[in-house]
């Protein structure tokens, strides 16, 4: 009796002892800010890595950073950010990290600045890229594109032994340095374009522009005979040709996956929503099927009836502006295919999801314009302007005025068609 009840009470202490190991691995799991710490270790890691192997210099203003932030202490990681990116030669405080170092810094910078954005909620997060990375196949690749898009992905994924996909930002292909990164991380597993490929990208581009058969999108000067593009537009235009680069030398052997952050109009004939992101098939698609809609539309219904159960989601406005701006892409391929009903849906799923989105008010109501209801696509504006919106005010007011324009003279021209 006594042995049986002895073996009992150990049972019971191993089960307690396992049970309390389970809580804090779930804990540790529930903490992300706990991700955020280790992914600043292993990016300093990845640093001295990269350094060495690459004959480069990792300054200790560098490593002081990095200490910072393995250390848990935002202020400090921002200030000592600051130092390394302060005015200097050529622009930068610290010119010998204009290389392949200098991502790794970059995305440490990043994941702290949407773990501080969206408020530390483990919660919210944890609903943003579980669904994301789970829904990818082993060795895809990754677009990604806005903050959340790319570092949040970037930390989750880069923590998994071994990771399962290949991320890449879209908005940063353009930049050399980082595109060295890509290469010196990557570049034995999926094909990253060269130097030379990078110089055609942006050969292309010019010559497109120059040509007529591309508008500008930004400014191109020439200077010396060199010629360089100014403006976000013109700068995306080259990234998403560098993307297709990629995309055609490696989709024989990855899929790819997009997380929209500037329309890329060669991806959309390619593109159908797949959860929270959009999926790059290798060819273009004739349509979405009526199942491929169904599944996305029940997909966010119940998302969002998760996102609304969560006790932090109501305040959280960098959380509603990265979900809104997912709901805005997926809604704009259903636009590009002209399916306007549940591009019409969609759009105003992400304005009820961050309702200052100008994103999403402008696009919805560029889909009122292109089908005639201009006073609809006026009304959205003037009511969207009145809320007083922090982001792209005056771009919002010119439509505004562009609108009314259109609307007037419309109305004029009806007795005349009549």
């Amino acid at each position: 009796m006594k042995r049986a009840l002895v073996g009992f009470l150990v049972l019971g202490w191993m089960v307690l002892a396992a049970g309390l190991a389970t809580a804090a691995e779930a804990s540790t799991a529930d903490d992300f800010g706990v991700l955020v710490r280790e992914f600043s270790a292993a990016r300093h890691r990845l640093a001295v890595e990269l350094a060495e192997r690459l004959d480069l210099v990792l300054t200790k203003k560098a490593a002081s950073f990095f200490e910072a932030a393995e250390a848990g202490d935002w202020p400090a990681v921002s200030n000592r950010f600051q130092r390394l990116k302060a005015p200097g030669e050529g622009g930068w405080a610290v010119p010998s990290m204009r290389n392949e170092l200098w991502a790794t810094v970059h995305e440490t910078l990043g994941i702290w600045e949407v773990w501080v954005g969206w408020k530390q909620d483990s919660a919210l997060l944890r609903m943003f890229y579980e669904p994301i990375l789970s829904s990818m196949p082993e060795g895809s690749v990754y677009f990604g594109g806005t903050d959340a898009g790319r570092f949040v992905i970037t930390t989750v994924n880069a923590l998994k032994t071994p990771p399962p996909v290949f991320v890449l930002t879209q908005n940063g292909l353009a930049d050399n340095t980082y595109m060295a990164h890509l290469r010196a991380v990557y570049g034995d597993r999926i094909w990253i374009p060269e130097q030379e490929d990078s110089n055609q990208a942006f050969q292309d581009y010019v010559e497109d522009v120059q040509a007529g058969r591309i508008p500008a999108g930004a400014e191109i000067r020439i200077e010396d005979g060199r010629v360089t593009v100014q403006g976000v537009a013109g700068v995306m235009m080259i990234n998403g040709i560098l993307c297709k680069m990629i995309f055609e030398h490696n989709r024989d052997d990855h899929e790819f996956f997009v997380e929209e952050s500037y329309v890329v109009e060669w991806m959309y004939p390619h593109l159908e929503p797949h959860g929270l992101i959009l999926k790059l098939n290798r060819e273009p698609l004739p349509g979405l099927t009526t199942e491929a809609v169904d599944r996305d539309r029940q997909y966010w219904k119940d998302h969002l009836a998760l996102l609304e159960s969560q006790p932090g989601w109501a305040s959280n406005t960098e959380a509603r502006k990265a979900f809104s701006k997912l709901r805005a892409a997926i809604a704009g391929v259903y636009a590009f295919r002209g399916m306007n009903g549940e591009a019409e849906e969609a759009f105003r799923q992400a304005i009820d999801l961050y309702r200052l989105s100008p994103e999403a008010h402008m696009r919805l109501a560029q889909l009122y314009e292109k089908q005639g209801r201009l006073q609809e696509a006026r009304d959205l504006m003037v009511t969207f302007m009145r809320s007083d919106p922090p982001e792209a005010g005056e771009q919002a007011a010119k439509y505004v005025d562009e609108l009314e324009r259109k609307r007037r003279a419309a109305r004029d021209d009806a007795p005349a068609a009549e």
